[in-house]
């Protein structure tokens, strides 16, 4: 569809029942008018405001309505965890998204991922309900390797920092990074591996991440691909670390975009 796009988006509240996360009120922000053509996904610690002015510029450069939203206990969005996610929370989430994109009468999107928010768009487009049209990950994760363990250990011996990061953008920073890391650490998550799911992506996919990602080694994305299949592509970007928007948004928009005009949606 053609957008009107500005550089405020419209706010809102969806609401959800999930069956094993209970009622959800997840804050979106949207750019453009009608349902969306692209949706993005945040990090595990990320929110709308994280993705800074990346969404705007997507939305006016492609002119396609553009929603991001938060998951549940970051941002705005409701409820707030207590712990650590449970070892299968990404799933859930790819649940979750199914049941946001049929409230907002979203259908044949472009996926946008960013780490959590892009393992959460691969699994949800290995699912045979999936209506994705193309994703595109950034940074995402389809296995634990030791380099991310390792790194999330040491932001944990560095919470009061982090968190006190966290709150100029999440109602509840504490419990957010604390359900985060928390997760990621756990001896029942170091043997987390989608990649055997993922053969089932028909649609095209882009697995991009940064040559200098703190969080992954270039096989990540490479192997990530491969597990896909011929329809998907590994893409190292020079310059970059893990948050490849707050590292050089240039030139993640402009990946964005290129992903976008490769794969059109066709005027509705």
């Amino acid at each position: 569809m053609c957008a009107t796009v500005t550089s405020e988006p419209d706010i809102s509240t969806i609401e959800l029942s999930h069956p094993e996360l209970g009622d959800l009120r997840l804050r979106a922000a949207t750019w453009g008018t009608g349902p969306p053509d692209i949706v993005m996904l945040h990090d595990g610690l990320g929110s709308i405001s994280q993705w800074r002015d990346v969404p705007a510029r997507v939305a006016a450069e492609t002119n396609k309505t553009v929603m991001a939203y938060e998951r549940s206990g970051h941002g705005e969005s409701l409820p707030t965890p207590t712990g650590a996610w449970p070892t299968d929370w990404l799933h859930r989430e790819a649940a979750v998204l199914g049941h946001l994109l049929n409230a907002t009468g979203t259908t044949n999107p472009i996926l946008v991922g960013h780490s959590d928010g892009g393992s959460t768009a691969l699994i949800y487009a290995a699912r045979e309900s999936s209506r994705a049209r193309a994703v595109l990950s950034l940074a995402a994760h389809s296995w634990v390797e030791d380099i991310c363990f390792e790194s999330i250990v040491g932001m944990r011996a560095e919470r009061d920092r982090i968190i006190a990061g966290l709150a100029r953008h999440h109602q509840a920073p504490e419990a957010v990074f604390e359900a985060w890391s928390g997760v990621w650490v756990s001896d029942a998550f170091r043997t987390w591996d989608i990649r055997p799911e993922l053969a089932s992506i028909d649609v095209p996919t882009l697995v991009a991440q940064g040559v200098n990602d703190q969080y992954a080694s270039e096989a990540q994305a490479h192997l990530t691909a491969s597990a896909i299949g011929d329809n998907a592509s590994s893409q190292i970007v020079s310059g970059l670390g893990h948050i490849m928007h707050h590292d050089d948004p240039d030139a993640v928009v402009a990946l964005i975009v290129d992903f976008v005009d490769a794969h059109v949606i066709p005027v509705r």
